[in-house]
């Protein structure tokens, strides 16, 4: 376990290499002078001669402060006309462009303007340090999301201007800036931080010594856990981390509890220095804003989320908490309300070796209004009064039919109803209706709500407990199955999509299933576009505007979402994923997607990408192999064709010099063997530059086969005068079966398969034996063998010498092969629709090379 630690230390160490560095002041509230500590860093680098240059500082008219700025190099910025009004941003592209060594970047937390590529600055910083250049900036603690909560509780402010703890506890050097809140208090009054009008309304207001105090224990905290990181990192990178295994943090989202316990949650696990996820367990089938914002937070503060939908919420998180490894879990604390109270209660008795935290997060929330009811809930309690409606009227008409103590199991029936079709609340206002309707229709005094008789009483409270009860059970049975439901409908998508996936062969295919897929899952229409920005799917319709390319171009860049309804260049028209290094995939989307579409949609890319990954991978393995079998080929023919080239070439113009330097001097005998000599190379020579053309021929995609009617008699004796010279020592004896047919074929080409099988049985026979050439009907084929008696092949080499360039030992006449003429030999006679094979010879002595070409792919007809 310590080596995978280490490991995973390691990695996140080496991950860090090529980013840039971030540089943090950290302060506890403005004016405390981080901007002036980060100048005066700044110009001990320039003094370096670093190559520096300011992004944006905010001197807010401090003239010490701006004195710090003379003779640095500062990027003009951006101006953004909005609603118009002038706003001044940071130039993020023309420091991209620029690429300094540092760029300060003052106010971390700073929310950009609309219109700008990304919604914060710590964005536009993450993406200088992917840049690989370094940057310092500054920060106040109350600005931390973690914090938010907490600098509520104890300010009565609520900081809207947040940045995710991540990019704090991802920098490289943290700077606290620390200043007692009395002096800070005095520059405040002096106007050293704001103008008189600010500083006057400030000093009502956030700067109080109170919270000043409260927001410098903050920053001193937040400092140390952040030197407490960097050492446990480098302990673990160093294999000597101290701390025993730590477990999980599961932090148990509620609908009551939302982004002040998810805060809570993150403060925790910091401290505590624990992994953590986030489950939210829905039991209604209903999960509203608060939820949905809180998980969306969850995910921001870089927490696993999980979303289970379960009847049985306390079953589900035990469950969820082992399966985990979990071994903390964080709660709200309950309610008054019972079912609330079971459930903590539950936990705490089932949860054996688990620690169980309740945390009180009603404080930390701000008031808020009655829940609005939803298209949603008003139509369910229609329907409710529909049917309870009809039940009584069915009620009423049966009512002469069946005994009194029969009616109430009606109304059961239609809450049951009510319960199966909606959920929850408009099954306990059918109980209730239920209720109600019997006592006015069928309880003396008739149509009032009064009751005179005491078991009619009790009737009607059983009536109420039954179907309050009958419709809680019928409703979580109903949410079960809804649950289930979903869970299958994305088992099944991404089971369909990945057998889809499995058989694609072209990333096209693989792009038109992931995006009919992602269409089906999500009910929003997608487009793939690639970085030319075309449509990869032909949908000519789809024209991406201006801010859409810049967000596509941002989304291949960075390797993040962007566009509609993300942190970046939200007013896209679609909201675009990246795919590969060069696609992206587009939706278009009305509303942000809830947390449960996205995990889907995650799921579903992870699937699209991995497919295109190996498609990729297969080709790019099929270009190394061809592009390795090529190099072999031709470091082959160039050895090839260097031997057998230079061996003739040798002997001719060693024979030729011979002859022109002694001439007549030469006996004749001898002169007539250096004749002979000269012949026969060049007739070597000659054969092999015949298979070159023959196989650079064969291997043209224009080559096409002019046959004509040829008798094979003709081809034998044509092949046998072509080696005539290479023959005398061998007796070729030729058997042909009656009624041959003649053949339909490239006649040159047949003529130089048997000219290269006969010169191989030559080659590889000893001197003196015969050759036969037998030439056999086997319909629908015609079957020719070529036998010797020479040394043979063995069974392993059998495939082997059709290879290009494969050459058996030196042959008994003392020669050797070129490696080319089976090959050759095998090309051609396929090229006919044939085949071509070796086996032993007779006895299974020497070898016979058998050559079958089907008759009827070799008729006039063909």
């Amino acid at each position: 376990m310590r080596d995978e630690v280490r490991a995973d230390a390691l990695l996140a160490s080496l991950e860090q290499e090529h980013k840039g560095k971030l540089k943090v002041f950290l302060g506890a509230a403005p004016g405390v002078g981080k901007t002036y500590a980060m100048l005066q860093a700044v110009r001990e680098q320039a003094k370096e001669e670093v190559d520096i240059l300011i992004g944006v500082v905010e001197t807010h008219g401090r003239q010490e402060t701006l004195a710090l700025l003379d003779k640095l190099a500062i990027m003009p910025r951006k101006i953004h006309m909005h609603r118009q009004q002038r706003l001044e941003e940071m130039d993020l592209d023309g420091l991209l462009a620029r690429k300094p060594a540092i760029a300060v970047v003052d106010e971390l937390a700073h929310s950009n303007a609309p219109g700008s590529r990304h919604e914060k600055r710590w964005q536009d910083v993450e993406e200088l340090l992917n840049a690989g250049i370094d940057v310092y900036t500054t920060l106040n603690v109350q600005h931390l999301e973690s914090l938010n909560d907490l600098v509520w509780q104890l300010t009565g402010v609520r900081v809207k201007e947040t940045l995710p703890d991540q990019v704090l506890l991802e920098a490289d050097s943290l700077v606290l800036i620390d200043l007692p809140p009395k002096e800070l208090l005095g520059r405040l009054k002096e106007g050293k931080v704001y103008v008189p009008h600010q500083a006057k309304a400030a000093l009502q207001s956030f700067f109080s010594l109170n919270n000043l105090t409260a927001l410098r224990e903050l920053a001193m905290q937040t400092a140390a856990s952040h030197v407490e990181g960097d050492l446990q990192l480098q302990w673990q990178a160093a294999g000597k981390s101290t701390l025993p295994l730590r477990g999980k943090l599961m932090v148990c989202l509620g609908d009551l509890h939302g982004s002040a316990l998810v805060r809570y949650g993150h403060r925790f696990a910091q401290r505590r220095q624990l992994p953590w996820l986030v489950v939210h367990v829905d039991s209604n089938g209903r999960r509203s804003a608060d939820v949905e914002q809180a998980l969306a937070l969850a995910s921001h503060l870089g927490a696993k989320v999980l979303t289970l939908s379960s009847p049985a919420v306390a079953n589900t998180l035990l469950e969820t908490a082992e399966q985990q490894q979990v071994s903390q879990l964080l709660l709200g604390k309950p309610h008054k309300a019972p079912w609330r109270r079971s459930l903590v209660q539950h936990l705490l008795k089932q949860a054996q070796g688990l620690e169980i935290t309740l945390v009180d997060t009603e404080k930390q929330k701000p008031e808020v209004g009655m829940r609005v009811p939803t298209p949603k809930d008003i139509h369910h309690s229609l329907l409710a009064v529909t049917i309870m409606g009809i039940t009584s009227t069915a009620a009423w008409g049966l009512s002469y039919w069946l005994p009194p103590a029969a009616l109430p199991l009606i109304f059961v029936l239609g809450v049951l109803a009510t319960a199966l079709t909606t959920s929850l609340v408009p099954a306990t206002l059918a109980a209730v209706l239920g209720f109600i309707a019997h006592n006015l229709l069928f309880t003396a005094p008739y149509f009032s709500l009064s009751v005179a008789n005491h078991s009619d009483l009790l009737t009607l409270f059983v009536l109420l407990i039954v179907g309050m009860t009958a419709g809680r059970l019928a409703s979580r049975q109903r949410q079960q199955l809804i649950g289930l439901r979903e869970t299958q409908q994305l088992g099944n998508a991404l089971l369909s999509l990945s057998q889809g996936l499995a058989t694609a062969s072209s990333p096209e295919e693989v792009l038109r299933q992931g995006a009919q897929a992602i269409s089906l899952a999500l009910g929003q229409p997608t487009v793939v576009i690639d970085k030319e920005f075309n449509d990869r799917l032909g949908n000519e319709k789809h024209r991406p505007g201006q801010t859409d390319k810049a967000a596509i171009d941002w989304c291949l860049a960075q390797k993040q979402s962007a566009g509609a309804h993300t942190a970046t260049l939200n007013a896209a028209e679609a909201q675009y994923h990246h795919l590969s290094d060069d696609l992206v995939i587009g939706i278009t989307l009305a509303n942000p997607l809830s947390s449960s579409a996205e995990h889907q949609l995650q799921a579903l890319l992870t699937d699209i990408r991995a497919a295109l990954a190996r498609i990729d991978l297969n080709e790019r393995l099929a270009d190394s192999q061809l592009q390795a079998e090529t190099d072999r080929m031709r470091a082959a023919l160039l050895s090839s064709v260097s031997h057998d080239l230079k061996t003739p070439l040798a002997t001719i113009m060693g024979a030729g010099s011979t002859l022109l330097e002694y001439g007549d001097r030469i006996p004749a005998e001898d002169r007539d063997e250096l004749l002979h000599s000269v012949q026969e190379e060049a007739r070597r020579l000659h054969s092999y530059v015949q298979n070159l053309l023959d196989m650079t021929r064969i291997g043209s995609p224009d080559f096409q086969l002019k046959r004509d009617w040829v008798d094979l008699a003709d081809l034998v004796e044509s092949a046998r005068k072509r080696l005539d010279s290479s023959w005398r020592q061998h007796k070729l004896l030729v058997h042909f079966d009656q009624h041959v047919p003649q053949l339909y074929v490239h006649g040159a080409l047949i003529e130089q398969v048997l000219v290269n099988i006969l010169d191989n049985a030559s080659r590889y026979s000893p001197a003196g034996t015969p050759i036969e050439f037998k030439v056999m009907l086997a319909e629908p084929d015609l079957i020719i063998d070529i036998i010797d008696i020479g040394v043979g092949i063995a069974e392993s080499d059998r495939e082997k010498i059709f290879n290009l360039f494969y050459t058996q030992p030196v042959g008994d006449c003392g020669s050797r092969g070129t490696g080319l003429g089976l090959a050759i030999s095998r090309a051609m006679i396929e090229a006919h629709g044939g085949k071509i094979w070796a086996f032993s010879g007779p006895n299974g002595n020497g070898t016979c090379m058998r050559i079958s070409l089907p008759l009827a792919l070799n008729s006039p007809e063909v």
